[in-house]
């Protein structure tokens, strides 16, 4: 899913790869993300970017015996601008496949299921929840620009009655749910069991899931650096460290 709508980093000029042999002449692979989604992607307390979806990017990176170099962008600016105009060489940021999407872009083949939630304060005060166990008219939803959640919002919630509150930053979004100026925000259901581990006591999922979802790496349209990142998603799924990483980053402990 995701996110804002301006570069958060000046970003060069210079085209990017958009083959294998590119990038290995160039000896970089250049990772456009948005780093405000923890557990996928997110700065740590050294203010090195880690997660998931970066430790897939480092691993398609050493696989193409080349460095990664990350560039943190705005989602608004990540999908697809930043694919499309060669900026940046891929992009991975726990963006969902979707057809509209592929039209304009190209995708690796699904490297995480998803789903998109609703999250509330702790202790759901409003009794919030999917499906529907309170009235939607009135209630106001966040979601954040530009990401599947902000579709789902205005499919599924606006034509029941519902106010959306579109936020460039889910942080915004999280901190007028703990005030209770919002019913709940959308986001991914793994975005919850990380605020539990990080923020315990404050957030929740509410009711079932919204709608389920596939990640993708995203390339540009035709790029052959697709099969160079389907083929390190079956090595990692073959060797176990998939499962490793899922653990590290994503399984609930």
């Amino acid at each position: 899913m995701k996110r804002a709508l301006v570069l958060l980093l000046s970003l060069s000029v210079v085209a990017q790869a958009t083959s294998v042999a590119e990038v290995k002449k160039k000896g970089v692979l250049v990772l456009g993300t948005d780093p405000t989604f923890a557990p996928f992607e997110f700065r740590g307390a050294d203010g090195q970017f880690q997660g998931f979806d970066i430790d897939i990017a480092r691993a398609v990176a050493k696989d193409l015996g080349v460095k990664l170099e990350v560039r943190p962008v705005g989602f608004g600016a990540l999908m697809p601008q930043s694919v499309t105009s060669g900026r940046v060489d891929m992009a991975l940021s726990a963006i969902t496949i979707t057809p509209e999407r592929a039209k304009i872009v190209s995708f690796s083949a699904p490297y995480y299921r998803s789903a998109q939630v609703f999250i509330v304060k702790s202790g759901n005060p409003q009794k919030f929840g999917w499906p529907w166990n309170s009235g939607m008219k009135g209630k106001v939803i966040g979601v954040q620009a530009n990401t599947t959640g902000q579709y789902v919002a205005n499919d599924l919630l606006k034509p029941r009655g519902a106010t959306i509150k579109v936020y460039d930053d889910f942080a915004a979004g999280l901190a007028d749910v703990r005030a209770g100026r919002i019913a709940a925000l959308i986001g991914d259901a793994p975005t919850v069991t990380d605020l539990q581990k990080r923020l315990p006591g404050q957030f929740q999922q509410a009711g079932s899931d919204l709608a389920a979802e596939d990640y993708g790496m995203v390339f540009r349209k035709n790029s052959d650096l697709v099969a160079a990142a389907n083929k390190t998603l079956a090595r990692l799924k073959a060797s176990g460290e998939y499962q490793n990483l899922l653990n590290k980053w994503i399984v609930q402990k």
